[in-house]
């Protein structure tokens, strides 16, 4: 796979996820799936259109950031399979993510999650219970 320029801005994941050709083999539509999702949650959360529970951000967050290829649905086993480059990729989430006013929700060096919009107690404390049944 040829590098890209790095002189060049990468695109938007979410433009990029959606320019892709159909994949044909049900698995690799399933990986362009979670691809999908975890773009969305991101942006839905850095919008404030639909904040997620902060544990759910981080653990999409913590997924785009590892480098894990032990794994095989992890990011850069889904992105290769896909024909994606993972950093380029991973990039133009940033980007992304940074326009939409999510300055410090990806940071490279620590995957952080910034709330833009606090999570009701009751809709948390609910949704505790709710999974530990």
């Amino acid at each position: 796979m040829e590098r890209p320029d790095p002189t060049l801005e990468a695109p938007y994941a979410s433009e990029t996820l959606l320019r892709l050709a159909q994949p044909r083999r049900p698995e690799d539509r399933l990986m362009l799936a979670i691809l999908l999702d975890g773009v969305a949650l991101l942006r839905e959360h850095a919008t404030g259109l639909c904040p997620h529970a902060p544990r759910l951000v981080s653990t999409t967050v913590r997924w785009f950031a590892v480098a894990d290829e032990s794994w095989p649905l992890s990011f850069v086993n889904v992105c290769r399979t896909l024909g994606l480059d993972p950093a380029m990729l991973r990039s133009g989430l940033v980007r992304e993510l940074t326009d939409l006013g999510a300055v410090a929700l990806l940071d490279p060096q620590r995957p952080s999650v910034v709330p833009l919009r606090p999570v009701a107690p009751a809709a948390s404390a609910a949704r505790r219970r709710h999974a530990a049944s």
